[in-house]
């Protein structure tokens, strides 16, 4: 039957002896476009990758989304590294499962994304594994120049689902376009990618206008490929590279940034941003500075800064962004910070530093976007490179306030830099801060001593005390601040006090009280006798006082009247009546008596 049926089909291809089959207009391609290629599915190739160098926990998401007859595959850069024997930055997952059924069989999971949803799937120790969606290939109409029917191919809507070999073709280069299945050990190409791993080249899938004109971080993207994994570029996506470097400003601004910043995070700085000068992209994505690095002597001075960097990352420690600007800005500002070739510094007394880094920082923070924080990071960092030289002449004081900065390590490596280069007084300041670096005791500095809050509890034995906070600066300020002055001293005073040994109160008899007539009335105060000549009147202040040689009043010899004397009539004084209270609350004032 099947034979048959190839006996039809060979019968129908057929054509006379000496008869050409008849041309169609489809069959020369246009001019200056290739034909186009036709795809006859992936190359399997078997090729495993050892458990103990893939990721666990991708491991298990794959093999639930399988258990739940979803497709799932290790996809892009990992596979890549993996095959060069690099380990991987991350593990990326694609799979035929759309973001709500995976978020279905992962309860750890959220869905992010706004052109185009994806699944992260978060660990402990805040790990993160991208889980996507295969996607469709989106193919667009292009005339021979290179440009779509209303000349513009940059990609803003790319939410379409689609198949895995959909969404090998639509990714960016031929070695990011692998496919590795877990469990049979084997790698899908797709694209030709294995071959260009051998050939060590970067090439575009497809059209390499087309595909930097969809995505222009697709150049950035090249170049960092190139650098990081020592590959060269393939002369058409090299020239279609060189000729589209201007559509870079059309992307979004966060992402050409996020580029910039890879490439000094990888390891290969230095020679990331050599090829952007060679093919013409530093002055694309930097044109603030790129005038200003036309001579020689200050470009090579950034390729060093930048070597450190390189070093900085083979160590395990992160460049961060507001290091990398100080980077960029220090060699185009060295004269005007004073700053000479040959190392030396003439004094500027005069100079506001701030304001010279906000001249040619703040056009460029503000077209790429970059954070205040990593901003002001810079320019703490070039002020303190310019308090820090020529360090034989800086003052304790400045030496203590510097010391407290937290940007201080970058300084000190970017000063350790630039003197190694160049000698003379940088060279000397540059052993000088790093040892007095060395000496800072570690923590968190205080704001009052310079001393880490940690080293002041070690090294004090004193009782904690509680932070006294500062008054207004009106009157009532100060006397709060002096009545919590004063209750801080009494309570340093008590403190003080209950660290020293009690002293024993002195014992005393309580004598027994008196109840002897005598004693008491021996004790009462004694009313001293007056004589005549002084004025009249007791010293009581009775206006009728009697002298001696006046008659007294004989005493009384019956009883009734001992009984009289013994006991005085007491004389009743006159109540006082209240005063009525006005309605205001005042009291009204006293009436007149009639007496």
């Amino acid at each position: 039957m099947l034979k048959r049926i190839r006996d039809l089909l060979t019968r129908r291809g057929k054509q006379p002896a000496g008869q050409a089959l008849p041309s169609t207009p489809d069959e020369s391609p246009p001019a200056g476009r290739e034909p186009p290629q036709v795809h006859h599915g992936p190359r399997v190739v078997h090729q495993p990758i050892p458990r103990s160098d893939l990721d666990s926990d991708a491991v298990k998401i794959i093999n639930r989304l399988a258990r739940f007859d979803h497709g799932a595959y290790l996809v892009g850069g990992c596979v890549r590294d993996l095959l060069l024997e690099r380990k991987p930055k991350d593990f990326d997952i694609g799979t035929s499962a759309t973001p709500r059924q995976i978020k279905r069989l992962f309860r750890n999971c959220r869905i992010i994304g706004r052109r185009f949803r994806l699944a992260h799937i978060y660990f402990q120790n805040g790990k993160i594994i991208e889980v996507a969606t295969f996607r469709a290939r989106d193919d667009v109409d292009v005339d021979s120049a290179g440009n779509g029917q209303d000349g513009d191919l940059l990609i803003r809507e790319d939410n379409q689902f689609g198949t895995m070999e959909e969404d090998a073709l639509r990714r960016d280069f031929t070695i990011n376009s692998l496919f590795y299945d877990v469990n049979k050990g084997t790698v899908l190409d797709h694209a030709d990618g294995l071959g260009d791993l051998r050939r060590r080249l970067v090439r575009t899938i497809g059209d390499p206008t087309v595909r930097f004109k969809e995505d222009p971080i697709r150049i950035l993207r090249a170049i960092k490929f190139a650098a990081r994994l020592d590959f060269g570029i393939e002369p058409k996506t090299l020239k279609a590279l060189q000729r589209t470097r201007e559509e870079i400003p059309k992307a979004a601004a966060p992402r050409i940034l996020e580029e910039i910043n890879r490439f000094c995070r990888g390891g290969a700085a230095r020679r990331s941003f050599e090829l952007l000068r060679e093919n013409g992209v530093f002055e694309t994505i930097a044109p603030e500075v790129a005038e200003r690095y036309a001579d020689e002597p200050t470009w090579k001075l950034f390729l060093t800064l930048l070597e450190s960097f390189d070093r900085q990352s083979q160590n395990g420690t992160e460049v961060g962004t507001g290091q990398i600007l100080s980077a960029l800005l220090l060699p185009v500002l060295m004269d005007d910070l004073g700053w000479r070739a040959d190392g030396s510094v003439r004094g500027l007394d005069e100079l506001d530093v701030r304001e010279t880094v906000e001249g040619v920082l703040r056009p460029l923070a503000l077209r790429l976007r970059i954070a205040r924080k990593d901003q002001e990071h810079c320019r703490q960092v070039i002020t303190c490179l310019y308090r820090m030289v020529p360090a034989r002449s800086v003052h304790r004081n400045t030496k203590r306030s510097l010391l407290r900065r937290t940007c201080l390590p970058d300084a000190v490596a970017i000063l350790d830099t630039v003197g190694g280069t160049l000698g003379g007084d940088l060279g000397e300041a540059g052993p000088y801060w790093r040892k007095a670096l060395a000496g800072r005791p570690t923590g968190t500095p205080s704001p009052r001593s310079g001393r880490p809050r940690q080293a002041q509890d070690e090294e004090s034995d004193e009782p904690k005390r509680p932070r006294r906070r500062r008054g207004s600066r009106g009157g009532k300020g100060r006397r709060d601040a002096a009545s919590r002055g004063t209750a801080e001293k009494d309570r340093t005073t008590q403190a003080v006090a209950k660290q020293r040994p009690a002293k024993e109160p002195a014992k005393t008899e309580k004598k027994p009280p008196v109840w002897d007539d005598d004693y008491f009335f021996s004790a009462l105060p004694s009313v001293p006798e007056m004589s005549g000549d002084e004025v009249k009147g007791n010293r009581y202040g009775s206006a009728e006082g009697s002298s001696e040689d006046e008659p007294r009043e004989a005493a009384p010899t019956s009883a009734e009247d001992s009984e009289t004397a013994e006991k005085p009539k007491r004389k009743r004084r006159p109540r006082r009546r209240r005063r009525p209270s006005s309605p205001s609350g005042e009291s009204s004032p006293p009436k007149d008596s009639k007496d």
